[in-house]
């Protein structure tokens, strides 16, 4: 999992939006990312969608991380693990195991 980049964000007026449509949509690329503003509306962000899918898996990854963590035991027994020198512990082929 990569850090986060920096999102720069650029406020445009809804009007704007409309007037420039083509050049305000080439601005929004990897992390640029348009907030549009509107008297009568909340305003609105667009997005690249790349960028978004990005972002919404590198949460999932992160909520993943975040539930192993939350198990206590787990989160030690995986601790313990990966203190273990590997090359002094025996390791079993799969006919050894499964026969």
């Amino acid at each position: 999992m990569t850090a986060a980049p920096c999102i720069n964000v650029k406020k445009v007026s809804a009007t704007d939006l409309r007037d420039d449509l083509k050049k305000r949509m080439n601005e929004v690329r990897k992390n640029h990312v348009l907030l549009v503003e509107n008297r009568r509306q909340e305003a609105k962000y667009v997005v690249d969608k790349d960028f978004l899918d990005e972002m919404i898996r590198e949460r999932s990854s992160m909520l993943a991380t975040l539930e192993i963590l939350a198990d206590v035991d787990l989160t030690t027994r995986l601790l313990k693990i990966a203190r273990t020198d590997l090359s002094k512990t025996r390791l079993y082929t799969m006919h050894e195991v499964f026969g």
